[in-house]
């Protein structure tokens, strides 16, 4: 029988292992925007293959399409952590080789030069970071509802991911503009290596947990309840507005040339803006945290809607060069980094509150899968619908972009079976 405080433990000894883990979810998500594809290694990487591959904006955007795989599978990690032990534990075990795999990976990127062995160099490691995160996560609701700590946990994971993000936007632009496109692609993948290795030592040494075995009692309870949970309308609903919200073609890749080829941003400003648009986020967190959990579902969807919108038909306002475009840039990716910040929160919660009891874990992993497949589907569309139909024009494809949000007012009526936690006179 597993008590609470079974190693000794009190209520002093409680309150040091949540600031134990307060530091730990602090770190690992820190190292985790330090190590996704996003982060430190994702300008060098566009940059290579830029001017050393000399891939257009669709082949680049096709290219690193593989890497949102093992985003797509997040389910499958938690079933595989929920009940296959790893040396007798759930999670530390996992944690430790997953981590390790990702570190030997980008030690192994640093001395390629070949697209096929970049490319399966970053699937290993976005396998390590994608399942190490379901499994943080893991930890985090455990832990969140055993010490009633669920929503101090999120800030602070939130906190440091976008902490991170302003972290490696800088890094990243000044490793791309001080030197040539390989040795800043080593370079980054050098530096991340130590995010993946930090978090191994940490899970290792910082978590404690039970031993575990195979519970096959559980995991028929829970295939039961997967299979209520996906007859629910409601749910569907939830899936049909992730998936369309996500899908509205994206300009990314073709904004990043766009600002080299047209803006004539230096690798360095852009990297700034990066960081920019990253303070940013962490405004909208806050504000997100302090003012809209305070407000219905409703509401906090009208808002996410409309500040895509606005935010998408902004751009228009630097697709010719002028003196002005540096300086509109990075009023716009402050303003709508905070924006796009509260527009993500909302969709997470809307995800999170669409969850059926004795299912919320695994669910919760397929819906972001949706969400992250659907946002990668937008890429590779609006990547060739750039260089395609739009003949590298940059308005249609941002006009396009935004209508595509706007429509999803039209699905708005499907989530009305989504619990309002305003509505039910709380907040987070």
């Amino acid at each position: 029988m597993n008590n609470n405080h079974q190693d000794g433990g009190g209520p002093s000894n409680d309150g040091s292992y949540i600031k134990r883990l307060i530091y730990l979810f602090g770190i690992v998500y820190f190292a985790q925007g330090l190590a996704q594809a996003s982060g430190l290694i994702s300008q060098p990487l566009s940059f290579y293959l830029k001017e050393v591959m000399h891939f257009d904006e669709a082949q680049s955007t096709a290219y690193l399409a593989v890497l949102t795989i093992p985003w797509l599978i997040k389910p499958l990690y938690g079933l595989v952590s929920d009940f296959i032990p790893l040396f007798g534990y759930r999670r530390k075990t996992w944690l430790l080789a997953l981590n390790a795999m990702s570190a030997g990976a980008f030690f192994w990127l640093t001395g390629l030069s070949d697209a096929s062995l970049i490319v399966s160099a970053l699937l290993l490691t976005a396998v390590g970071t994608a399942a190490s995160d379901v499994i943080v996560d893991a930890v985090m609701v455990e832990n969140g509802q055993k010490y009633n700590m669920v929503g101090k946990f999120q800030s602070v994971q939130w906190f440091w991911f976008y902490t991170a993000q302003i972290a490696t936007s800088i890094a990243g632009g000044w490793i791309a503009g001080g030197s040539d496109p390989a040795s800043a692609l080593h370079t980054a993948a050098l530096i991340t290596m130590c995010a993946p290795a930090a978090v191994a030592l940490l899970a290792w040494f910082g978590l404690k947990e039970d031993k575990s075995r195979i519970n096959t009692v559980e995991m028929k309870k829970t295939a039961l309840s997967l299979g209520e949970a996906f007859k629910s309308p409601t749910l569907w609903g939830v899936i049909t507005f992730l998936a369309f919200y996500n899908f509205s073609p994206s300009f990314g890749t073709p904004m990043y040339y766009h600002m080299v080829d047209k803006l004539k941003f230096s690798q360095e400003f852009i990297g700034t803006l990066g960081a920019i648009g990253s303070a940013g986020a962490v405004i909208g967190t806050f504000l997100y945290g302090w003012y809209f959990t305070k407000k219905t579902l409703h509401f906090q969807l009208t808002f996410a809607i409309l500040a895509g919108a606005i935010g998408t038909f902004s751009y228009l306002s630097v697709v010719q060069n002028s003196p002005m475009a540096g300086a509109i840039m990075v009023g716009l990716s402050l303003v709508f980094g905070a924006a796009g910040a509260i527009a993500t929160l909302t969709v997470l919660s809307l995800a999170g509150r669409a969850c059926p009891k004795k299912a919320e874990g695994f669910t919760f992993a397929a819906l972001m899968s949706v969400y992250n497949g659907f946002a990668q589907l937008s890429a590779i569309v609006g990547s060739w619908m750039f260089v395609h139909w739009f003949d590298r024009s940059l308005s249609p494809l941002i006009i396009v972009s935004g209508v595509f949000t706007l429509a999803c007012f039209l699905l708005v009526p499907l989530l009305k079976g989504v619990k309002d936690d305003a509505e039910e006179g709380g907040g987070k």
